[in-house]
């Protein structure tokens, strides 16, 4: 990629860590009763091996969910780190570099808030919650219809982080390839 071993070594830990993100995200979205063994509409009784089956299912939820973050979080810094080797490796560019990961919008954060804030902002840490990610409306004769969906996920403000990062990882690429290999595909 780059003939920078530092940042080609960032490039693909970014890479790394989004494949992460994005098995670990797939893994919240699995069914902890059945992957811990229970049935639905099955009766169990009040006992310990029961006891144990719902504790199991607690703790495999919350091992998915801090993966999911760990991930991204990882990503994150990995991330803007790239900017300052960026910045170092080409000085005459420092700029566009800059430009590219702080003044320049994506949704309405700046590239570099999202790294700044998880690592300096505990207020703005991201949540792992259900929000509402599409909400369509349309009227058939008389009868108005709202069909929506609900996403469990990490969110940074009322962005998805997952999406962030893959959107993120991919803006990157094209900034590096359009800056510095404009005749380059990466």
């Amino acid at each position: 990629m780059l003939n920078n071993r530092k940042i080609d070594i960032r490039i693909r830990a970014l890479k790394f860590n989004l494949d992460q993100i994005n098995t670990f995200y797939e893994e919240t979205l699995r069914d902890v009763v059945s992957d811990t063994g229970m049935e639905y509409g099955k009766k169990y009784p009040l006992n310990s091996q029961t006891i144990e089956l719902l504790n199991n299912q607690k703790k495999l939820q919350k091992s998915r969910e801090d993966k999911l973050f760990f991930s991204v979080f990882n990503f994150t810094q990995v991330y803007y780190s790239i900017k300052d080797y960026l910045k170092k490796e080409f000085p005459d560019r420092k700029d566009k570099i800059e430009g590219f990961f702080s003044s320049r919008i994506v949704g309405l954060k700046a590239r570099k808030d999202i790294s700044n804030d998880l690592k300096h902002n505990p207020e703005n840490d991201l949540k792992y919650d259900t929000r509402l990610v599409d909400k369509q409306e349309y009227i058939e004769g008389r009868t108005k219809h709202v069909k929506f969906n609900l996403k469990n996920s990490w969110f940074y403000y009322d962005i998805d982080a997952v999406e962030y990062c893959n959107k993120l990882y991919k803006e990157l690429l094209d900034f590096i390839s359009i800056e510095f290999f404009s005749s380059q595909v990466l």
